[in-house]
């Protein structure tokens, strides 16, 4: 079964099965610590707990009920106090068995009812029965004794009626014993499960332990035989030994794909080497008639190659001559026709250079007009700023005539006030007039002193401007002198220029016809070496055939020789291998 398993899925497996059991285990246990835990809960606190609880109190109520029953025979009460002790006595007595009631009903509930005590072996259920009997024995004495309206002498102090109430108080005692037993017995049930629970553990582990050791020793056998056998296979092979069968049968694991490749790589090379071995010696004996004649064929081309080699040395140099002939022919008329070129574009050159030189003196004669012109327009705004700054002079007099004639104002209005307070009381009204008067004189003078700033500004501007236009005047006077020597240069230029036009136009006539006499030249020594050349070509071509083949004779030769080696070095490597 494990052969059909790979070893992949066997690892997987080793994993995966302690896993799952380690997995499985460990729920267990959580499981049943839960159970535990619960059982434990349960036995001690909702039944052990709440019982016991529940008779406690019900021994105390049982206590309070004595208590009131000897208080009301004691006969030391009035009324009010004798009717709530009878309430205390009935109702302690009422919540006694309200408590019992609850506690068997747990009891009841979680089958305790048979628990019995371990000295008396008298059960719950048992303890209870008396319980009832003894208790409602002694409440309906109690109640009878404490409302009947005469009191009983000594009932305060009656042996039997005390010792049914202690016999039942012994019973409630009793249950409670059972109880605390059950606890304890309940406990130790849960530390033997646990004590149980570990065994498994550890047995389980035991086992895994095993399972683990007895898969892992199976694997790693396996893997070591295949291992062994391989190793013994390939180090046959590696001594050359390949006298190793194959194996019928095979593992359908990696292993046995591993064992079955090893087996076939070993007999495919055993085939590989019977057959380099049965067609080495064919190929040594093909190789040594093949480099026999080579060299026999490597002779012949040599000789031949010799005599042409001999043939195209002369061709060539006969050629050489002929095309050194040509390029110096060819040379001189490239030289001739760039001289016709060259003289063309001169003339060209000369001729737009003569059209721009008269262009440009008639720019120069317009440009001079333009200058007289701007000279005009200068003179014309001289005289403009010339008359303005005789306007500002005059606007001056006039401010500092309105200045002069505010001061006097001014100096009237102080005499008037002056007047007017001689006058006292009639001259009040004209007073109020030599002030305003006064105001307005001063206002003027004001007025009077910003016009003659601003006529001070305008005539520093106004000089300003008037020297900027003598400077600009002077120098359009220059600039006008200037053009009218500019345009003379031109016109000398413009003559020269000319005169150059025409000895370039005789010069490219005559550069032309020395062109074509050289073309002439170059056509019939360009016919004489195509001819040279083509001999040159063909016989450089038969040479180089003749040096090809007697090279591919000669590597023939070298490959043979080479091939030779080979076929020895391959049959020396062949003989290492045992195949039979």
């Amino acid at each position: 079964m494990t052969k059909l398993l790979s070893i992949r899925v066997r690892l997987i497996l080793l994993l995966l099965i302690p896993s799952l059991m380690y997995v499985l285990t460990s729920v267990y246990l959580l499981n049943q610590n839960k159970n535990d835990t619960g059982s434990l809960s349960t036995s001690l606190y909702e039944v052990t707990n709440k019982s016991t609880s529940l008779v406690l109190n019900a021994d105390r109520d049982m206590y309070q009920a004595l208590t009131a029953y000897q208080l009301l025979v004691s006969g030391a009460l009035s009324a009010d106090e004798r009717t709530r002790e009878l309430d205390a006595l009935q109702e302690n007595i009422d919540q006694t068995n309200d408590r019992i009631k609850q506690a068997t009903e747990i009891m009841t509930s979680h089958n305790l009812l048979g628990e019995s005590h371990s000295s008396t072996n008298q059960s719950v259920e048992q303890n209870l029965a008396g319980f009832h009997t003894q208790f409602d024995q002694w409440a309906q004495t109690a109640r009878s004794v404490a409302q009947s309206a005469r009191l009983q002498s000594g009932a305060i102090n009656d042996a039997k009626h005390m010792a049914v109430f202690e016999e039942g108080r012994g019973r409630l005692n009793e249950i409670g014993e059972i109880l605390d037993d059950y606890a304890h017995t309940s406990i130790n049930t849960i530390r033997t499960s646990n004590e149980e629970m570990a065994r498994m553990v550890y047995i389980c582990v035991g086992i895994i332990v095993v399972i683990l050791l007895v898969a892992g020793l199976g694997v790693i056998r396996h893997i070591m035989t295949t291992i062994r056998r391989i190793a013994a296979v390939t180090r046959n092979v590696a001594a050359g030994d390949l006298r190793h069968e194959a194996r019928s049968r095979y593992a359908r694991d990696e292993l046995g794909q591993i064992n079955q490749s090893v087996d076939v790589m070993a007999v495919k090379m055993k085939e590989l080497i019977g057959v380099i071995a049965t067609n080495t010696q064919f190929v040594q004996d093909a190789s040594t008639e093949l480099s026999s004649s080579s060299k026999e064929s490597a002779a012949a081309a040599e000789h031949v190659a010799a005599n042409i080699q001999e043939m195209t040395e002369d061709v060539e140099t006969q050629t050489r001559s002929s095309v050194e002939t040509s390029k110096v022919v060819e040379e001189m008329s490239v030289g001739i026709q760039r001289v016709a070129e060259n003289a063309s574009v001169m003339a060209e050159q000369s001729s737009l250079t003569s059209h721009h030189a008269q262009t440009g003196t008639q720019l120069l004669e317009q440009l001079q007009l333009q200058i007289g012109n701007i000279l005009g327009a200068v003179n014309q705004l001289s005289d403009s700023v010339l008359a303005l700054s005789r306007k500002s002079d005059q606007i001056g007099e006039i401010a500092d005539s309105i200045t002069t004639f505010a001061n006097q104002t001014n100096l009237l209005s102080l005499n008037a006030s002056i007047e007017a307070a001689r006058a006292g009381e009639h001259g009040r009204g004209f007073s109020v007039v030599a002030n305003e008067i006064r105001k307005l004189a001063s206002q003027s003078i004001e007025s009077a002193d910003g016009i003659n700033g601003l006529i001070q500004e305008t005539r520093q501007e106004i000089g300003r401007v008037s020297h900027a236009m003598g400077t600009t005047k002077d120098e359009a006077g220059a600039g006008s002198r200037m053009m009218q020597e500019v345009s003379a240069s031109f016109q000398t230029i413009l003559q020269s220029v000319q005169e150059m036009v025409e000895q370039i136009h005789e010069t490219s006539a005559i550069a032309q016809e020395m062109s074509a006499s050289s073309e002439e030249i170059s056509a019939t020594m360009e016919t004489a070496v195509t001819g040279s050349g083509h001999i040159l070509m063909k016989s450089q071509g038969v040479a180089a055939a003749t040096e090809e083949q007697l090279a591919m004779m000669e590597n023939i030769a070298a490959s043979s020789e080479e091939l030779m080696a080979v076929v020895k070095v391959l049959n020396d490597s062949v003989a290492y291998f045992k195949t039979a």
